[in-house]
């Protein structure tokens, strides 16, 4: 059961991520990111109601979901922003190698890595230079600029340190709430402080008919995603479905590859490989 939820989060993840680059290149990519939010919170009130009912409250719980979901958001930003400018399959790469920024913070922080671990961080690195390194073939194969290009790297990084810092609040915050709650509360925090920041940067707030499906799809996607790992925690907190969803990353290269036609030369094949490899052994 928990293999299949993981599956089925890694898919509906990929999906939705690469179907933000279409509605941020319609609507933007802090409108497709308010309107992702908006729809998936929308479908996790009607999913809570009937599942859990009332939400617990805990103090501890939700000041560490405040700061997952500021964090999140500011690293679904990041990503979107990525997704809408960049190669997609270099974008994504380099954001899911946010496990190894989760494991250095651990370590900072007193965990004990094993020797799996410390061998799957340096396959990560080699695999997240030799992408970062590929991206330059963009400049020829896709006639992007180098400065895009550049900026979609850096970009990206970013959103992956941004969300392993989400995610390291959001698994603390699993401590004295549901797995269920936690990721209630993060999501909304996420809305809120979306919100906040776009009223702060008087942004327009809007959506287009065009985007509308995908902006629709992509909330019941990631929501989809959220709860299936949420469930499969409630089966096991080591979950095997954590470390089959990490490869959500994987499924946004392969669409980028034959929807997009992106062309993912060697190197940057054996640097995803490898980005891919060492992430799994990060997460087992």
């Amino acid at each position: 059961m928990t293999v299949l939820l993981g599956i089925l989060a890694a898919l509906t993840f990929g999906v939705s991520d690469f179907l933000s680059r279409f509605s941020s290149q319609e609507v933007g990519f802090k409108n497709s990111l308010f309107w992702m939010l908006t729809i998936g919170g929308s479908f996790y009130l009607i999913v809570t109601y009937f599942l859990i009912g009332d939400l617990s409250f805990n103090a501890i719980g939700l000041s560490n979901s405040f700061l997952a979901g500021v964090l999140i958001m500011f690293g679904l930003l990041c990503l979107y922003r990525g997704l809408q400018m960049g190669p997609v399959s270099i974008v994504a790469s380099i954001c899911a190698i946010n496990p190894l920024f989760v494991f250095f913070i651990r370590f900072v922080l007193g965990s004990q890595p094993t020797l799996m671990q410390w061998i799957a961080t340096i396959v990560v690195i080699v695999g997240a230079v030799l992408v970062s390194i590929s991206a330059d073939s963009f400049n020829k194969s896709m006639g992007m600029e180098k400065k895009q290009i550049r900026e979609s790297v850096i970009v990206a990084f970013m959103s992956s340190v941004m969300l392993a810092l989400g995610l390291i609040f959001l698994q603390e915050s699993s401590n004295t709430l549901s797995a269920l709650e936690a990721v209630v509360y993060t999501r909304f925090f996420s809305l809120f402080s979306l919100a906040f920041l776009l009223l702060f940067l008087k942004s327009k707030i809007f959506f287009t008919r065009k985007a509308l499906p995908i902006l629709f799809a992509q909330g019941i996607l990631e929501s989809t995603g959220n709860f299936c790992i949420a469930a499969a925690y409630a089966f096991d907190k080591v979950s095997i479905a954590v470390v089959i969803s990490s490869g959500f990353g994987l499924v946004t290269v392969l669409l980028a590859k034959v929807v997009l036609k992106e062309k993912i030369s060697l190197i940057q094949s054996v640097g995803i490989f490898f980005t891919f490899a060492g992430v799994i052994g990060l997460t087992i």
